[in-house]
């Protein structure tokens, strides 16, 4: 198979920042919106099948966005709680708020990874880091 030319590769419209994090938490590509970005459920492809984007030249880039994703998360149930505070919780729905919170940070760890993934994507682009080398396969 052969590889695709740079210089004929179509240059690709940048999607606006709504569209790229609904891409990232349906678990496509942020560039075409087509092709899957996990094999599995959190193993990610190296390049997408459709357009022949490169996920991640750089494996570090998304701890920033992934970290900031992990804090909204968070920030609802400490606010709840703050405010809740005075309301007397009695152990076993301090173990359910606890165990739903936990199993809501894993069921969205592939979502949020790949909200994170557009955003790395978005800044990419907008930084001028993106060649076509990195585009295509």
């Amino acid at each position: 198979m052969t590889e695709p030319d740079p210089q004929s590769a179509p240059q690709v419209p940048l999607p606006n920042l709504r569209t790229l994090l609904g891409r990232g938490c349906r678990k496509r590509c942020p560039q075409c919106g087509q092709g899957p970005l996990y094999q599995g459920w959190i193993k990610l492809h190296e390049h997408c099948p459709v357009c022949g984007l490169r996920y991640l030249p750089d494996q570090g880039d998304l701890w920033g966005a992934l970290l900031f994703f992990d804090r909204i998360l968070f920030i609802v149930p400490v606010i709840a709680i703050f405010f809740l505070r005075q309301f007397d919780f009695h152990t076993t729905s301090l173990l359910l708020l606890g165990g739903s919170l936990v199993f809501v940070l894993i069921y969205t760890l592939p979502h949020r990874n790949g909200m994170s993934l557009a955003l790395d994507y978005l800044l990419r682009r907008k930084g001028g880091d993106l060649s076509d080398e990195a585009r295509l396969k």
